[in-house]
């Protein structure tokens, strides 16, 4: 009966990675120590030149961690929902690949596989360094037209507006149930805000945990990829979509009204 709980709390750690072998070398071992039975690791290779397959199937050789091969680079929210697919056990746990595990993470969000009402819980994320600036804990609200965020107030565990596509648990069941990520919301932004919402909208629980500690060392940045400027941009687009989404008709009229506002804030701005 235990070995069997055991199972049903294994955990795939799905870590997306464009050319990052030299981070995979530095953090992949603070998540394989972690590890328990039935616990695996996929690193999806999102069309990856580096020779990531080889270091991976050749070098590493580790029994619990495999490689999902995409051939071209897809970017972050399909590879994650990739990675999902090929996924054998219950829960997922993702994870950047410049992101290091803090002792004892993996088993505290371990602790809620077994509340049927959880869909997510978000790791508390330290920039750097223990003790740097934090993050993983969010708030959402409405205002002037558009759906907007930040970071929480106060990082104390509780519920949270979305759990974080950096470093968090999902039901991996919940997840099929929503469609795993939005890919309109591709390469990336607002993809992980957008899950949450929806799975909050039927009920389901997106927690974070104090306890449950990572740190971001942001040593691979979509800004390299794409350029600053462009980022904004998705962003920005991703926000507005967000909206059209999930506003009420009181809301959606309420765009139309400061969308003008936008526009001129936009162009004043770029």
């Amino acid at each position: 009966m235990h070995n069997q709980q055991h199972i049903k709390s294994a955990i795939s750690v799905l870590i997306p990675s464009f050319n990052g072998i030299a981070l995979l070398q530095k953090h992949l071992p603070s998540v394989i120590e972690q590890l328990v039975e039935g616990d695996e690791i996929v690193i999806i290779d999102d069309g990856s030149s580096d020779g990531t397959q080889d270091y991976i199937k050749q070098k590493l050789r580790h029994a619990q961690v495999h490689v999902h091969r995409i051939n071209e680079n897809v970017r972050f929210a399909r590879a994650v929902n990739n990675g999902v697919a090929v996924a054998k056990n219950n829960f997922i746990f993702l994870c950047n690949n410049d992101v290091q595990l803090a002792e004892d993470c993996l088993n505290t969000v371990r602790s809620y596989t077994q509340d049927e009402t959880v869909f997510a819980v978000g790791c508390l994320e330290y920039e750097e360094q223990p003790g740097g600036e934090k993050s993983g804990k969010n708030k959402l609200w409405f205002s002037r037209g558009l759906f907007q965020h930040s970071k929480a107030n106060d990082f104390s565990s509780g519920e949270t507006a979305w759990a974080s596509g950096g470093s968090a648990l999902f039901s991996k069941l919940k997840w099929n149930k929503l469609g795993g990520f939005d890919e309109h919301f591709a390469p990336a932004y607002w993809e992980d805000v957008d899950l949450s919402f929806r799975a909050r909208k039927r009920g389901w629980k997106v927690l974070f945990d104090e306890k449950a500690i990572v740190l971001h060392k942001h040593e691979t940045t979509n800004a390299s990829v794409f350029g600053k400027l462009a980022l904004d941009e998705t962003s920005w687009q991703h926000g507005q979509y967000f909206t059209w989404k999930h506003a009420s008709i009181v809301q959606k009229l309420a765009f139309i009204m400061w969308w003008p506002y936008w526009f001129v804030l936009r162009m004043s701005t770029s």
